[in-house]
């Protein structure tokens, strides 16, 4: 299904950001609909397959998250998130050029992904 939009609760945004950030959404839907159908190509899957498989009784389970983190003051004392994971078919997911946020621990070594 796809979750109600809570954009319009953020007070201090303007409403040229909203409207952007809304169409951005609608793109990455899309985006993320033709790599399921690339994928059912490469695996040799009808075209539509990957789609339904992700469907719900609502249709497709979608999000958007726009996360800004500003830099820490004591960075020394923080390693970061917890440990998590992604659930889902297919993450998308866009980091700054300029500021590598996207680590993994592998035998004890910070690795930028």
């Amino acid at each position: 299904h796809l979750p109600s939009s809570n954009i319009s609760e953020v007070p201090d945004l303007e409403e040229d950001y909203r409207k952007t950030m809304k169409e951005f959404a609608v793109e990455l839907e899309k985006l993320a609909e033709k790599l399921l159908d690339l994928l059912c190509e490469n695996l040799g899957l009808e075209k539509g397959y990957l789609k339904k498989v992700f469907y719900g009784s609502k249709g497709p389970n979608f999000g958007t998250k726009v996360s800004n983190y500003p830099p820490c003051p004591k960075p020394d004392l923080i390693k970061g998130l917890r440990a998590h994971s992604d659930a889902g078919g297919i993450i998308l997911l866009f980091q700054d050029d300029k500021v590598s946020g996207l680590q993994l621990l592998k035998d004890g070594e910070w690795v930028d992904v």
